[in-house]
């Protein structure tokens, strides 16, 4: 079956902008767009692989009909967006035929009204959102949807508008900047009749008069009030952290600083604290700006809480492979800077590492601090119901700093579905957020390594792993009552698309099974159809 679907092609045209030169390939069915104009070295932005984040839109010029069908986030992506109808996320389209494709897409002539508009509540007038990462942004972009008149304020602490925030490391080694990681055009704004307040803080919320002071002096009175305040670096008590050259990795600045030192300094060794998709992925682009860098991990394998240990042994092996050192079991006890400047790190084991450069990478912690000196309850995170409200009436948050049902999610999946939610709750409708299925996907060029789900199995469940150790390929999926629950894929670019769809849907994989565990993915695409 392998073999015969290894002498399938397909044609495909490629070129970065409609009238420039095409670039012709033949590839195997079922590759991403995106992986197809990656492997060709044409410039494309890629976030979080999964069609939502938005970064890699482009235009299908002909053979639309050849590639995997458009699923519900990849199409509310586009809908946000405002691109025309020939518009797919390279990350999403799975191509089966012959294609011709612009890395530019389109813009949408004219954004549809939506339906609910009609009957909006004319009592709205005022709609602050505090915070304008994808939260607040989706949060801005369904108000305004479900509400034509209202004004909506969009208060947002960072100098930018709305980025790729999953594309940050790409800051310290690329040479762009911000270009490529803004994730709509600046008359998006305008279009929508969103006030955007950058570089703006929000000081204090009273509940009473329904206001949000600003920093600047300035209050905004609301009807409905969402916070997206977001998340900030977890920063472990590590003596020695805040002299110059220890960082945190949170927004773009965090980014822009880390290369600005490195340049300084003349920085040749780094020291990431913390094996997770952040600490590598950050130890990576330290990497590619020329550092020689060691990632400290305090469990057994890198990336514990997403993967097993087979697939973290295979993981380890591949980034020392790259250059990277990972020890496990290992963390910081303090950082030296007898100058002021860091020179070395010392372990809790005795061990001490030179380095320029301390980057720690040790998870997130909620920003509440506005919700709680308000007096709304908190938690780790502000406390929401199903409706993404919290204690306080016609008050709503979303994103990482929500906490729904004692979970504080930090994905950005789950940013884009709390805010459409609370917007639509917040305009009279009645819709329920059930959580959302964790999925993580690795951006180390060539690792190809997705988790998804529920990756530690029950007791009642069946587990399927499929190796191929030459080619450090390895996958394991949990399967409760004949359908996916989680999965493991490291090294099957292709094939987690099926996988996760699998899983997304619910299909029943019961009587396929055996093909799975002969590693025959197609039997997912047939169940697809």
């Amino acid at each position: 079956h392998e073999r015969q679907a290894r002498k399938e092609t397909v044609q495909v045209a490629l070129q970065q902008a409609p009238g420039a030169e095409e670039k012709r390939f033949t590839v195997q069915p079922g590759q991403t767009v995106l992986a197809v104009a990656e492997q060709s070295g044409l410039a494309i932005e890629a976030g979080c692989r999964m069609g939502i984040c938005g970064a890699d839109p482009v235009a299908v010029l002909e053979g639309l009909e050849h590639l995997s069908p458009c699923g519900d986030d990849e199409r509310a992506t586009l809908e946000r967006l405002g691109l025309a109808a020939n518009t797919r996320m390279a990350c999403c389209a799975r191509i089966s035929g012959p294609v011709r494709i612009s890395l530019e897409p389109e813009r949408r002539a004219a954004a549809p009204v939506h339906a609910a508009a009609a009957r909006f509540d004319a009592a709205i007038r005022h709609v602050v959102i505090v915070g304008n990462g994808i939260a607040g942004v989706t949060a801005a972009e369904h108000v305004r949807k479900l509400h034509p008149q209202c004004e909506i304020a969009l208060v947002g602490r960072e100098k930018f508008p709305l980025y790729n925030r999953m594309g940050i490391t790409r800051l310290v080694y690329g040479r762009s900047a911000m270009q490529g990681l803004y994730l709509l055009p600046d008359a998006w704004y305008d279009e929508q009749r969103i006030g955007s307040w950058l570089n703006t803080r929000a000081e204090r919320i009273d509940l009473a008069g329904r206001t949000v002071a600003l920093g600047t002096g300035e209050a905004l009175p609301w009807d409905r009030l969402i916070l997206a305040t977001g998340s900030a670096s977890f920063v472990p008590p590590v003596a020695g952290f805040g002299a110059a050259g220890t960082f945190v990795l949170r927004d773009a600045e965090d980014a822009m600083r880390i290369r600005a030192h490195a340049q300084e300094r003349r920085a040749r060794a780094a020291v990431v604290g913390g094996g997770g998709l952040l600490g590598i992925e950050a130890a990576y682009a330290l990497l590619k700006l020329g550092l020689r860098v060691t990632v400290l991990e305090r469990g057994r394998w890198p990336l514990q809480r997403q993967i097993d240990e087979r697939a973290g042994t295979l993981l380890r092996d591949y980034l020392s492979g790259l250059g990277m050192q990972v020890l496990v079991e290992s963390e910081i006890e303090r950082l030296e800077a007898p100058d002021g400047a860091l020179k070395t790190a010392v372990l809790k084991d005795g061990r001490v590492l030179a380095c320029d450069v301390a980057l720690l990478c040790a998870g997130i912690r909620p920003n509440v601090e506005l919700a709680r000196a308000a007096g709304l309850a908190v938690n780790r995170g502000v406390v929401v119901d199903a409706h993404m409200r919290t204690s306080a009436p016609d008050v709503y948050c979303v994103g990482d700093a929500a906490e729904f049902e004692g979970q504080v999610y930090g994905l950005w999946p789950a940013c884009v579905e709390q805010g459409a939610i609370a917007a639509a709750n917040a305009m009279g409708e009645a819709r329920t957020y059930a959580g959302t299925t964790p999925a993580t996907i690795l951006k180390v060029v060539g690792a190809d390594l997705t988790s998804i789900g529920r990756t530690v199995p029950g007791a009642t469940d069946q587990v399927i792993t499929y190796e191929d150790a030459k080619a450090r390929r390895y996958a394991k999926l949990v399967v409760a009552n004949g359908r996916i629950a989680g999965a493991i894929m490291m090294g099957f670019p292709n094939e987690s698309a099926l996988v996760t769809g699998a899983l997304k849907g619910g299909t029943d994989v019961s009587g396929r099974l055996d093909a799975l565990r002969r590693g025959e993915w197609r039997v997912l695409e047939q169940a697809e159809g």
